[in-house]
């Protein structure tokens, strides 16, 4: 079974895929021209949650010898999820779970200007704040490193080492993020700043490096204003194709009134203008071949008539040895009237709306007309409520079930009873006429409808009759409005449903 996909979903599918596809086009643009890296995604939030934290944790650090900074690290780490590490700017890991930083996250972390110098501080300058001994010393030069450091940028000092940075590496792969604080490691010998550096497995780092829900919300937004967008034109095509698609089913039933809305002036406009033509002139067409046939069929009865009065005086004066031929003869004007008879009362049902105007009856009174003429001898048995009342054409109802209860007695009567049930539901009432006679072959139940079909069993002219019944069935069930549907019936017989609505 294929899957069916609606043109509206195909058509917003499209546009969502051409829409990542110009986002990746767009990135990797801004990549190459203006070697956008991961940084991107410390912007924003990301960027003062992690400066809120290198603040607490730098003041954390102050308060302690740098001996019980590892318990600052784990503390961070056990709070977080990610692991926190603090290093000198030679690249010396001096706090936090042992690392081994890649070679890229160590080019990073290393500071070209070196240890600051040990100038004692000036008279003049603001003096240095003493820590306990042992703890860290808290630089109060003018740029806020240690007394005596250069101006970033100084010659012959290299380029300072960016503020925060944020990159993959390693193998396996991690996320490293780190940002210089203004703390530096009492080192005795060596003093220098420190970087604290954040590790992660995943790239959200526990919420400080990316968070993904502004980029949902985002999302969110994109396909809000994109549906606001779309909606209208998408939504326009389908309305006219399903316009188009119902109008093309009713003119396939024969219901060549219909018309689609020419409301657009595009090509689906323009198909449904071919449409509305194509229907007009079949109509048209239909039309004249039923009035053709009418009028072909009247102007043989009277020829019909005159032949079979012909023939009595024939027969009248006919010797003894020519009344077989007389008999065969009569036989075949009997067939032909019949035949007349009945394109007759297949073109006139057509008209049937427009010549009567509907009644209300009791539905059980004409079925009882219809069985007393049609099924005197026959078994019925009639499951019809007594105040089931229809408001519809009489005469096409009567037609109707007279042809359907004819071929009953005709061909299944010897079988068993015929049943007639009906029931009104939702706004309709539904008859169904049953025997349990032979049927008809498998994959003929929607044909038996059409005009002079008759199916292999049926097609002896003694048995088989002009093959207009069922056509004129439905032709009359139509004229109420109605549809009618055959089935078969297990183990022998068919059904025959009529639909009709009940009307005012």
């Amino acid at each position: 079974m294929r899957f069916r996909f609606p043109l509206y979903g195909t058509v917003m599918f499209w546009f969502f895929v051409n829409l990542a596809l110009v986002a990746a086009l767009a990135y990797g643009f801004a990549r190459m021209q203006f070697r956008v890296g991961m940084e991107w995604l410390l912007s924003g939030h990301a960027t003062q949650q992690i400066e809120a934290m290198s603040g607490l944790i730098s003041a954390d650090l102050r308060e302690r010898p740098a001996t019980r900074w590892n318990e600052v690290m784990d503390r961070y780490r056990a709070a977080n999820g990610v692991t926190f590490a603090i290093f000198r700017n030679d690249g010396r890991q001096v706090a936090g779970p042992a690392l081994n930083p890649p070679a890229a996250v160590l080019e990073k972390l290393r500071d070209r200007r070196g240890p600051p110098p040990h100038n004692p501080p000036r008279e003049d300058g603001p003096p240095e704040r003493r820590t306990p001994p042992g703890g860290p010393r808290v630089p109060s030069g003018p740029l806020g490193g240690p007394p005596g450091t250069p101006p970033a940028g100084t010659p012959g000092q290299g380029p300072p080492a960016r503020f925060m940075y944020f990159l993959r590496a390693g193998e396996p792969a991690k996320y490293w993020a780190g940002i210089h604080v203004n703390v530096v490691h009492d080192d005795p010998v060596d003093p220098r700043p420190v970087t604290i550096l954040i590790v992660s497995e995943t790239i959200t780092g526990g919420g400080l490096f990316f968070d993904p829900r502004p980029w949902l919300w985002l999302g969110a937004a994109a396909l809000v204003l994109s549906a606001l967008v779309w909606l209208p034109l998408v939504g326009g095509i389908t309305r006219a194709i399903r316009r188009v698609n119902t109008a093309a089913r009713n003119i396939a039933q024969g219901r060549f009134e219909v018309r689609v809305p020419e409301q657009r002036r595009d090509e689906l406009g323009e198909l449904g203008g071919s449409v509305n033509t194509m229907a007009a002139q079949l109509g048209e067409y239909m039309s004249r071949q039923r009035r053709l046939t009418a009028d072909v069929a009247h102007e043989l009865c009277s020829p019909i008539a005159r032949m079979q009065r012909a023939l009595g005086i024939v027969e009248q004066r006919a010797v003894p040895k020519q009344a077989g031929y007389i008999e065969k003869l009569d036989r075949e004007l009997q067939h032909m009237a019949r035949l007349v008879e009945e394109v007759l009362s297949f073109s006139k049902a057509a008209t049937l709306p427009e010549r009567i105007a509907p009644e209300e009856f009791a539905l059980a009174d004409l079925v009882a007309e219809v069985l007393t003429r049609e099924a005197a001898d026959a078994r019925v048995e009639i499951h019809i409520p007594a105040d089931l009342r229809l408001h519809t054409i009489r005469e096409a109802l009567d037609r109707a079930l007279a042809n359907i209860i004819r071929n009953a007695v005709r061909y299944a009567a010897h079988a068993g009873p015929i049943e007639i049930h009906a029931l009104a539901a939702a706004g309709a009432v539904e008859i169904t006429i049953r025997d349990h006679g032979p049927g008809v072959p498998a994959g003929t139940l929607e044909k038996i409808f059409e005009p002079f079909y008759r199916p292999e069993l049926a097609r002896q002219r003694t048995t088989g009759g002009t093959g207009l019944g069922l056509a004129i069935v439905r032709r009359c069930v139509e004229a109420c409005d109605g549809t009618v549907t055959a089935a078969h019936v297990a183990p022998m017989g068919m059904s025959v449903c009529l639909r009709i609505p009940q009307g005012e």
